[in-house]
């Protein structure tokens, strides 16, 4: 068994009663072995996500405080005790105005070539840099006496690393998937790829791939088909799905949905 995260969509009035709303909408899809076997998916669940790159959904600049924003959830049977705070900036879900779905393909692809460049012109004004794989092999060779956390922090003091990482901090990833634009070794990863190598490389992480339990009850999952928690199996089922499978499609779909809409980063045991 493992865990899969989903963006659970609610209608504005399921506000005050939020958990059994989200326990309402999860429940076709929940293994009891009563159904066909596609819509036995979760065993257990929680509210999730309001951590810095936790999986949930940044805010949009102004609204960090609202009230109507979404703060992790954990059953009872689960919880220490202690309410779990959202940081500053983030949420594990609210109305769909609140949240802030601008990041794009287009911006992606501009901050990934402006990226690439600026370790070209850095790497033309300061001493190369070696890859990190010289600094762990003296870590693996002289454990004793040079740690693994000394060698990283010796990878990472070079000027041209220290000096593209510094850059790299000032670009606006917030919005985009953790690993956009994070590099454990820069002068592999940038400094020996060409540009459209690393500029496809860097689309393929830069947005977060979303499954979604739609308004009408559709489970959407890697940006596979859908299967319709109304029907006893998607081979039985007549309905006619609420979006076409693609994760561009599902991404569309959270954009578009109206203002008041409810969004809730859902954690499921599978």
């Amino acid at each position: 068994m493992a865990g899969m995260r989903i963006t659970v969509c609610l209608p504005a009035g399921a506000a005050d009663r939020l958990e059994e709303a989200v326990a309402e909408a999860l429940a076709p899809f929940e293994i009891d072995y009563s159904r066909g076997e596609e819509l036995d998916i979760w065993d257990a669940w929680y509210i999730t996500g309001g951590e810095t790159h936790g999986g949930g959904f940044n805010v949009l600049p102004g609204k960090e405080r609202d009230p109507r924003l979404i703060h992790e959830y954990v059953p009872p049977q689960w919880n220490s005790g202690e309410p779990v705070l959202n940081d500053f900036g983030w949420c594990a879900g609210g109305p769909r105005e609140l949240l802030d779905f601008s990041a794009s393909r287009e911006e992606a692809r501009e901050l990934a070539e402006a990226a690439w460049q600026r370790w070209q012109e850095l790497a033309g004004q300061l001493p190369s840099a070696q890859p990190w794989e010289v600094y762990y092999d003296r870590a693996v060779a002289e454990f004793r006496t040079y740690s693994v956390d000394q060698a990283s922090d010796d990878y990472r003091a070079q000027p041209l690393v220290r000096a593209f990482d510094d850059y790299v901090a000032t670009l606006p990833t917030e919005r985009y998937a953790y690993w956009f634009l994070v590099f454990t070794d820069p002068a592999v990863e940038v400094g020996r790829a060409g540009r459209q190598e690393f500029v496809e490389r860097q689309m393929e992480l830069a947005l977060r791939k979303r499954n979604v339990l739609t308004l009408g009850g559709w489970w959407y999952e890697d940006g596979g088909p859908g299967i319709h928690g109304a029907c006893h199996s998607p081979a039985q089922c007549s309905h006619e799905p609420e979006l076409p499978a693609h994760q561009e499609r599902i991404d569309a779909y959270l954009a578009d949905l109206p203002g008041d809409t409810l969004l809730i980063h859902v954690r499921c045991h599978v």
